[in-house]
């Protein structure tokens, strides 16, 4: 386990995450724009939810056609 803490308009959240998810989380953050080191304002973090709202949606959408793909009978 990992602990890993973020502020977000003032106030620290800390948790505590299994290692290569928390090595996703910080990387994902610093991507999205978040330093994990300073405040960082919550309109921001919104962003970052919602940059990966999109990637999962993305990816569930992907993962539909590839089954309906699979499903197809090819004749």
């Amino acid at each position: 386990m990992r602990a890993l803490g973020i502020t977000v308009g003032g106030t620290r959240y800390n948790i505590s995450l299994e290692e290569a998810f928390a090595d996703f989380i910080v990387n994902d953050l610093k991507e999205a724009g978040i330093d994990i080191a300073v405040d960082n304002d919550p309109k921001d973090l919104l962003k970052a939810y919602l940059r990966l709202a999109k990637q999962l949606h993305d990816y569930e959408e992907e993962i539909e056609l590839l089954v309906q793909e699979l499903e197809t009978p090819k004749i």
